[in-house]
């Protein structure tokens, strides 16, 4: 009644733990329902963050090869990443996929929050123009019952009091694979779920 796996998740700062200058995503709920899971929505609704995922000051502008989430959503199986990384990754290992993103603006990039109107533009926004996309796995593990894995990267579940839980995770030979190939913002560690 538990699994244990490598949970893979993008973070927001540097291998030193010292800088915390990447720019971060949010998901966009508008007045609509969140996306239930990336494999039943046509693109993954997404806006430049403005608050820091570890709390103030605000996240600045660099952008890493992983892009935090401010806030995560009920089905938090995969990570925002370049499309290159993405591309590279598909063609090293099994179960992943990917998916669009559909850009919105932040109302925060052109007002402050006191309502008056920005005179610069804001630090949280990327130094660059980037081609990021969604990087998930559409293979599902319940950790109250999991089956033997058949491809590198799953999804793990867990339904509890609080809704569904998830974790995007992978096989130990995949992260050591993952690891080795040196990428910034992100972490790949030995996790177990209990069921």
């Amino acid at each position: 009644m538990s699994i244990t796996a490598y949970k893979v998740e993008a973070v927001g700062h540097d291998r030193t733990g010292e800088d915390y200058g990447y720019v971060n995503i949010m998901y966009r709920y508008g007045n609509k329902q969140s996306c239930p899971r990336p494999d039943q929505c046509e693109k993954v609704e997404v806006m430049w963050a403005d608050e820091s995922v570890y709390g103030p000051p605000a996240p600045g502008s660099k952008v890493g090869d992983f892009i935090k989430t401010w806030l995560m959503g009920s089905w938090d199986c995969g990570v925002f990443t370049h499309r290159e990384i993405a591309q590279r990754l598909m063609d090293t290992f099994t179960g992943l996929k990917l998916k669009e993103l559909e850009w919105f603006e932040n109302p925060r990039e052109k007002t402050l929050k006191n309502g008056k109107p920005r005179a610069r533009r804001a630090k949280w926004l990327p130094e660059r123009e980037v081609d990021l996309v969604y990087l998930y796995s559409d293979h599902y593990l319940d950790a109250r019952n999991p089956t033997p894995t058949e491809t590198d990267f799953f999804t793990v579940t867990r339904m509890d009091a609080w809704g569904m839980s998830t974790w995007f995770m992978c096989t130990p030979q995949a992260a050591g694979k993952l690891i080795a190939m040196n990428y910034d913002n992100l972490t790949v560690k030995e996790t177990t779920i209990v069921g």
